[in-house]
């Protein structure tokens, strides 16, 4: 149990996060905590979905969930003198959800439209072509949704079985952001998990195998979009503030290198960004950018020329200077509500085991040099990037 307390908020958000996600389910289980996550709003033991949803919008909030390739996140933000309906409210859908047959069916059919959806988008295709190619064979190239074959085959005896194995402490994390009492959480959460008691963690293996050469799909499009992925930093990697801060200063803004060079200098695209990816035993550092079919291969080399570049000579004081402060904005703007304060907190305490106090996550950065920046870059891009593409000329 984590939560912070700001005393002149009006509001109050309360998340519970499940350290389950899709990197955790077996072969024939693909998609099922995404499943698991949408049904437990269609109702429990003694509301309906109805009546789940009439009591959250009554409140003027927002409740809702998502899930991830580590953990599933239940939350819900309402004003501050509706906190013991939050967390009756989230009690109920997570301990006793009804799994009905007929609930069921009905979701898988609206996660089969989702699923369709994501099938069309071609950013969602192109990433996922990414990680098939930067992690072969391993759970964390899947879809978090799951496949139209995995979300078919699930029934409720899966799905039941599942929410006994997994929802349940110690893999459960409440955090809780605004006007709220601690002592009172940590008793009234006591007693909404009082029988989900005697779980386990999931137990993750390692992606062992080399990245293979990325895929390219074609798609009838307007546009040709192109991803570069290279393996990065793991959640705790020493590397990763150095290399957080040297991946912004590639792609991380308006001032970075690729958006003035493939954009304002070039204006190959109009929108190019570099972002890493961090899971408990993997990393990720990936490039998007999209343009004209018959510009694709001039932006591709203009990328790889910046991606070289960097890798070569590293950044300077300057830029670093001009990240340090971003980045430091950023993170503060980020903590304006108590909906971002808490999913700080729920995803640092589930995923690491403590919260960072912000002042020593400010000074973690702030002692991060250049060379320490040059050299996690130099190694990260020590390698070919596994670069995939989708659209008309792929």
């Amino acid at each position: 149990m984590v939560s912070e307390q700001v005393s002149d908020a009006h509001s109050v958000a309360v998340g519970i996060w499940v350290g389950i996600g899709a990197r955790d389910e077996k072969e024939h289980q693909v998609g099922i905590s995404h499943f698991l996550e949408h049904l437990v709003f269609k109702g429990t033991e003694e509301r309906t979905a109805r009546s789940i949803a009439e009591l959250a919008d009554a409140t003027g909030g927002e409740m809702n969930a998502f899930t991830t390739m580590e953990y599933t996140a239940f939350y819900a933000r309402f004003p501050a003198n509706k906190l013991d309906l939050a967390i009756d409210l989230l009690g109920d859908v997570l301990c006793r959800p009804a799994l009905r047959d007929n609930d069921i069916e009905t979701e898988r059919q609206v996660i089969l439209e989702e699923l369709h959806l994501a099938i069309d988008d071609p950013t969602d295709a192109l990433f996922g072509l990414l990680h098939e190619g930067l992690f072969p064979q391993h759970p964390l190239s899947r879809e978090v949704i799951g496949t139209e074959n995995s979300v078919t085959a699930i029934d409720r005896s899966s799905l039941t079985d599942f929410h006994d194995q997994w929802y349940r402490g110690p893999n459960l994390v409440v955090a809780a952001a605004g006007a709220v009492d601690h002592q009172y959480l940590v008793e009234r959460f006591g007693q909404v998990f009082a029988d989900r008691q005697g779980g386990v963690s999931p137990v993750r293996s390692q992606p062992t195998l080399a990245p293979v050469v990325g895929a390219t799909l074609q798609r009838p499009i307007e546009a040709t979009h192109l991803a570069w992925g290279w393996l990065g930093a793991s959640r705790l990697d020493p590397r990763r503030y150095a290399l957080t801060l040297g991946v912004h200063i590639l792609g991380g803004g308006m001032s970075s290198r690729l958006f003035q060079k493939v954009r304002e200098e070039r204006g190959l695209t109009y929108s190019v960004f570099a972002t890493r990816g961090v899971f408990e035993d993997a990393g990720v550092v990936s490039i998007y950018a999209g343009t004209a079919p018959d510009r694709a291969e001039e932006l591709a080399a203009v990328v790889a020329q910046e991606v070289a570049e960097i890798a070569d000579h590293g950044v300077t004081e300057e830029e670093l200077a001009i990240a340090l402060s971003g980045f430091e904005g950023s993170l503060l703007l980020g903590l304006e509500d108590t909906g971002s304060r808490m999913r700080r907190l729920g995803s640092n305490q589930l995923l690491t085991g403590t919260v960072m106090p912000l002042e020593e996550l400010v000074e973690a950065f702030r002692a991060v040099t250049v060379a320490e920046i040059n050299q996690a870059l130099a190694e990260v891009f020590s390698v070919d990037a596994v670069t995939t593409q989708v659209g008309p000329n792929s």
